[in-house]
């Protein structure tokens, strides 16, 4: 009777690992079939804080404003041209979306830049106003150029999804035909 159990259990052990392992073939194999969509966005590691300069920092405030300010310039230049490198593939709608997307940037960019200019002119009297000005239209400058790399992120991979459905639509009609 114990060898009956013991041998029942050792058949039920191998049924149980054998159908774990071939579950995780399968899952292997699906897996594998999954085009996999690369889009590398080289995110900043920390932002500005203006708002930690004295006044008798000014030329250091400013300086590393314009140099944000160029920072951002790239960025948006970018994103540009990886819309206008995928346009190909982009429904008019989703290229018309991107391209508000580019101009709401390009507002955000020119309000930090107006406001640039008016650290650059702040007095001391002005000094901290104009601090937390550059500081809130920066912060607003580059949290819309993430928010706009994240959109076109999610835009690439669903044409990548759209282009394997696509593929696979047309391998099943082709099987289909062959039949």
């Amino acid at each position: 009777m114990k060898i009956r159990i013991l041998r029942n259990g050792l058949i039920l052990s191998f049924a149980l690992l054998a159908g774990v392992a071939l579950s995780s073939c399968n899952n292997k194999q699906k897996q594998a079939e999954e085009p996999e969509v690369e889009v590398t966005v080289q995110e900043p590691a920390e932002t500005t804080d203006f708002t930690v300069y004295t006044y008798e920092q000014k030329d250091k405030a400013v300086a590393d404003a314009k140099a944000e300010l160029d920072k951002l310039n790239a960025k948006i230049d970018e994103l540009k041209a990886k819309v206008n490198d995928k346009s190909s593939e982009l429904s008019a709608e989703a290229k018309a979306g991107y391209e508000k997307t580019i101009a709401d940037l390009e507002a955000q960019r020119d309000a930090y830049k107006a406001k640039v200019d008016e650290l650059e002119n702040a007095t001391q009297d002005n000094w901290d106003q104009a601090k937390s000005d550059i500081n809130s239209a920066y912060n607003d400058a580059v949290t819309g150029l993430e928010k706009g790399w994240e959109n076109f992120k999610e835009g690439v991979k669903d044409v990548a999804t759209d282009v394997k459905e696509g593929t696979e639509k047309a391998g099943q009609d082709v099987q289909d035909a062959l039949k």
